[in-house]
């Protein structure tokens, strides 16, 4: 057998070997017309529908089971995104809940080692962690109170093996729910940095993830990794560390995570939105960019949704930045992409039918064209029409020879939305490369900045 056959029998292995067979019974009142009950799963970055529950009922009891193939993680039971609990699926054959019947979360687990743990796991991560910020708010209450500050040092030296001893507990006993805590078993700086010159920010940054494998590809499946993620990317930036520093101990922890893991697209998305909570503005459109350029296209919804804040934050294709790229309908139906017109200089027009300084325009408009387009120019006319018919007969009655695209949502166009756009005419002049040279050019001012151009030719 020849070394690709055996990669690929070795790759199927491990594929096969992520998913377990196992079930989910639900077992409530005979009465019980619960609608919708279902399973939702964890993908990464957002939670969505996974499986609908069979139903099948007696005298004495409603019964809802889902039995198939399952990956191991955080799982939700529940009849809507509003409405559901948390579950740990996908490392025991068969787990069942039982309950009464629209209370989802009042359901006791019955069959499910690992769920009971689960339960008992959040509410120690809960407990713990709002012991923690309290002694470290009292600590910096009390700097000036040497008395204080000794006593807390030994609370929080006692909270510290409290949850170095869970974990490490919870590692022999449910090693799967210790990925979990593990994320959460931070260490108080004042007990345990390694030198008096030790500065918090470095304690911090570097053993903030000391009890987790930032490795593990399980952690596409838990919602806890993105929120971790997050919370680090937060504290990091706000502990007296440099721009410089911040981005290297987030760069090195998105190293560790690795960006083939089914779980990098989770880890950079939590970065991301941690600067931004901590107003880190550049960074934070720095490493939402980067998420466009590795995971963008996987979720239309993300993308939407980043790129709102980034146009928040710094605004709309900035002068000198890279034109955010769309795609919409000609009129002839077909898909034309901003970025189809790369290689020429391009005049990105906002417009609309019923837009009379628009239609003004259009004449300014016509004649750089004709002087330009043998040049390497070409213009983008964007529609914000919702009437396919007044477009039309608006690019026929002034004349518009050039490339148009419309996607017929008047305001809610989604090229206006993705550039922030407020008002017609807008327009926006690219180079070659899609970046913007200059916003809001009409007549001689138009004219002037394309000779200026061209004449460079």
């Amino acid at each position: 057998m020849s070394k690709s056959w055996m990669f690929l029998l070795l790759l199927l292995a491990s594929s096969l070997s992520a998913q377990k067979k196992m079930s989910l019974e639900v077992e409530l009142a005979a009465d019980c017309e619960l609608e919708n009950l279902q399973l939702f799963q964890w993908t990464g970055t957002q939670v969505e529908p996974f499986s609908a529950m069979e139903v099948s009922a007696t005298k004495s009891a409603k019964r809802y089971i889902y039995s198939g193939e399952l990956e191991e993680g955080n799982y939700y039971l529940g009849t809507s995104l509003n409405q559901m609990r948390p579950l740990y699926l996908g490392n025991e054959k068969k787990v069942v809940l039982t309950g009464g019947c629209e209370d989802i979360n009042a359901y006791t687990v019955q069959k499910s080692k690992t769920n009971q743990a689960f339960v008992v796991m959040l509410d120690s991560i809960r407990e713990q962690s709002a012991s923690f910020f309290a002694l470290i708010s009292a600590y910096k209450q009390n700097m000036n109170d040497p008395k204080a500050l000794a006593d807390l040092d030994k609370q929080l030296e006692a909270l510290d093996f409290r949850r170095k001893s869970y974990y490490l507990d919870l590692k022999k006993e449910q090693p799967e729910l210790a990925k979990i805590v593990g994320l959460y078993t931070y260490l108080s700086f004042q007990n345990n940095k390694s030198s008096a010159e030790q500065r918090e920010g470095d304690y911090l940054a570097q053993t903030y993830f000391q009890f987790t494998d930032l490795s593990d590809g399980t952690f596409k499946r838990i919602p806890f990794f993105y929120e971790a993620i997050k919370s680090y990317a937060t504290n990091v930036s706000r502990v007296g560390l440099s721009v410089e520093e911040v981005q290297n101990y987030l760069d090195k922890t998105l190293d560790a995570v690795g960006q083939e893991s089914p779980h990098h697209q989770s880890a950079l998305l939590g970065v991301a939105f941690g600067l931004l909570s901590a107003q880190q503005k550049e960074l934070f459109v720095q490493y939402a960019e980067r998420y466009q350029k590795i995971h963008g296209g996987k979720s239309e919804v993300l993308d939407n949704f980043i790129q709102q804040q980034i146009i928040k934050v710094r605004g709309a294709a900035p002068i000198g930045g890279l034109a955010p790229d769309f795609e919409v309908a000609t009129p002839e139906g077909e898909m034309l992409k901003l970025s189809d017109l790369r290689g020429k200089v391009v005049l990105v027009d906002f417009w609309a039918s019923w837009c009379g300084p628009c239609r003004r325009e259009n004449p300014n408009v016509r004649k750089v064209y004709e002087q330009y387009k043998d040049q390497g120019f070409e213009i983008l006319g964007v529609s914000l029409d919702n009437n396919r018919d007044r477009w039309l007969n608006a690019i026929e009655k002034d004349q518009l020879t050039w490339h148009h695209v419309s996607d017929l949502k008047g305001w809610s166009s989604a090229p206006a939305k993705l550039y922030g756009v407020r008002g017609i005419p807008f327009t926006l002049l690219l180079d070659a490369e899609g970046r913007v040279l200059a916003k809001n050019l009409r007549g001689p001012a138009l004219e002037a900045k394309l000779a200026e151009i061209f004449e460079k030719k």
